[in-house]
């Protein structure tokens, strides 16, 4: 947590508030917390009881005041140029920012390029990509955004606590569907540790989840009347359900060359030294 927290203070962009949510959690969070709050009042402490990561992320927002939102989990990094670059690409039709991300081992600090996939939408068919090409061409790790908070008021959007998995994908497709524009800053702004491949490796459990993702995303189409992004989900829905063994395992492994990898690699060195 002391890592991820670092990378905030250091950030060149001054103007922020960092909530630190504690969900309950038995280790010495709060006490670290407190250290942090101590050392900068733009660290505000909050607790409460274990939820999960979809609350704890609700809580957070519910208590934030800024006009941008950034998400950062607890042993995940932001490059220290990270909010000052994403805040000069917003405009008045441009409500969410995305840049570019690097998995990495938490062993060796090796990139893991099983672990990536393309987390940029078309600028135009955002809206689409989000709900068909999602992970089979695409996927967004949460700290990649930066998007102006007023998307969260307009249709109540927040994270779905009952979702074992893939929260952050009807979160996105809300999220997206209520924004003017979006914007690709391609640039490797934030670092995404692996502990190990646990939760990824549990197939059935992954393959659920996002069938019961997919069933929101149609039931929140169904409630706002369009017809079209409804009939996007149907499909994305009957393809999950007759391909319940479909391994998202392996769906990170397809989309990423060799020598693009090199690149990123070399990327990586020159944003984070």
């Amino acid at each position: 947590m002391d890592d991820a927290l670092q990378s905030v203070l250091h950030q060149t962009y001054t103007n922020w508030e960092c909530i630190i949510v504690n969900d309950g959690s038995p280790d010495h969070t709060a006490e670290l917390s407190k250290k942090w709050v101590e050392k900068d009042r733009r660290f505000i402490y909050l607790e409460k009881e274990n939820g999960g990561l979809s609350s704890a992320r609700n809580a957070g927002l519910a208590v934030s005041k800024g006009d941008f939102i950034q998400f950062l989990d607890s042993d995940d990094l932001l490059n220290k140029y990270k909010l000052e670059k994403q805040l000069a690409c917003f405009s008045n039709n441009i409500d969410v920012v995305i840049c570019d991300y690097f998995p990495f081992d938490e062993e060796t600090g090796a990139f893991l390029s099983r672990r990536y996939m393309n987390p940029f939408p078309d600028l135009v068919t955002y809206k689409k990509d989000i709900i068909n090409k999602w992970e089979l061409e695409l996927s967004i790790p949460c700290h990649c955004v930066l998007f102006k908070s007023k998307l969260l008021n307009q249709k109540t959007v927040k994270f779905d606590e009952s979702l074992p998995n893939h929260e952050d994908w009807v979160f996105w497709v809300q999220l997206f569907y209520s924004s003017s524009g979006i914007f690709n800053l391609t640039q490797t702004l934030v670092s995404y540790r692996i502990h190990n491949e646990a939760m990824c490796a549990d197939n059935k459990k992954m393959t659920k989840g996002f069938i019961l993702a997919c069933k929101m995303n149609k039931n929140f189409f169904e409630s706002i009347g369009d017809k079209k992004a409804l009939e996007l989900s149907l499909k994305k829905l009957k393809l999950l359900e007759n391909k319940k063994d479909l391994n998202l395992t392996k769906v990170f492994k397809l989309f990423v060359p060799p020598i693009f990898l090199i690149l990123r690699k070399k990327l990586f060195k020159l944003c984070f030294k």
